[in-house]
């Protein structure tokens, strides 16, 4: 697994320029590992956004002394923290490449990662997003004993698409996008689920492309034994998607009505739009009863 920083100051090249966004707060504790591993990445033309969301360890200390050390690190501080979904999009509004892609300021990444993402999507023109492999570690950088697939979904209709993102996990997130379609699509909502919201309209729009070699080694180091704690960090103030008594009573009401417009503001033609709406609608409680089997046995 990656961890060592390439040299500063890459030279610039023809090749379009891939903008990735990595929203902060308090990561102090990895984010030294996970700005070399952005770093190590052997595409030439990349831009790293950080935001730093008022943290209150050291991380924004972290950010600046890469940030001298690389010309491709921008910085951008907020003086309150605005909650993580706000501070996701923050990093997107100041993006200015071709290609996007959300770093979590805890991960690891193959160096070949956006480089591959970028030639898959360049090669598939009916592409809007490219995903590595995943693989879990834990807080030491140890393999654990976990894996996630995924399906790539090309030669697949829209509406088989979309169900592929509804049953699947929601790691292409942190794939990375065209940006063109990731514009194309409303901003992500502040709603307990806006990673599938998102992706559902965006896999409405395009494929999903998996680059088989590159590997995204994505971090457990969270103690959360029970679906409860994980909403219980949603509403925290610093997370902040669950703000209201109603949301945090019922996290995912929501999700069926956002899920709803994504379908409804599709090309999909009326009869499909339809027949979505009636499959998505009765697969809600199985696909939340699932979902907390699986993600906390």
């Amino acid at each position: 697994m990656p961890t060592d920083s390439s040299a500063a100051k890459i030279p610039r090249t023809g090749l379009p320029l891939v903008s990735i966004g990595l929203p902060v707060y308090n990561e102090a504790r990895f984010i030294e590992a996970s700005l070399a591993s952005l770093r190590n990445q052997d595409y030439p033309n990349l831009e790293i956004i950080i935001s730093d969301n008022a943290s209150t360890d050291n991380s924004l200390e972290i950010c600046k002394r890469h940030g001298a050390e690389d010309d491709r690190i921008r910085i951008e501080t907020l003086a309150v923290n605005h909650g993580a979904i706000a501070n996701f999009r923050r990093t997107l509004d100041l993006a200015n490449g071709e290609f996007f892609m959300w770093a979590s300021g805890h991960d690891l990444w193959s160096p070949d990662l956006v480089s591959s993402c970028v030639a898959e999507l360049q090669e598939n023109g009916n592409a809007c997003l490219a995903f590595a492999s995943s693989h879990w570690i834990g807080a030491q950088g140890e393999a654990l004993m976990r894996s996630s697939g995924w399906t790539d979904t090309r030669g697949l209709s829209a509406v088989a698409r979309l169900f592929t993102i509804f049953w699947g996990n929601m790691h292409p997130i942190l794939g990375v996008m065209r940006m063109s379609q990731l514009r194309a699509c409303r901003p992500l909502l502040n709603i307990t689920g806006s990673d599938l919201v998102l992706l559902s309209d965006m896999v409405l729009r395009g494929d999903f492309v998996h680059a088989l070699q590159p590997s995204w080694y994505r971090r457990e180091f969270r103690e959360e034994t029970e679906y409860q704690a994980k909403l219980d960090r949603y509403a925290s103030p610093s997370v902040a998607i669950s703000k209201s008594r109603l949301q945090r009573i019922f996290p995912l009401l929501q999700l069926p009505f956002a899920l709803n417009g994504v379908v409804m503001r599709s090309t999909l033609p009326a009869t499909d739009k339809i027949a979505t709406l009636i499959a998505l609608w009765s697969s809600f409680l199985p696909r939340y009863l699932v979902g907390r089997r699986k993600n906390f046995p």
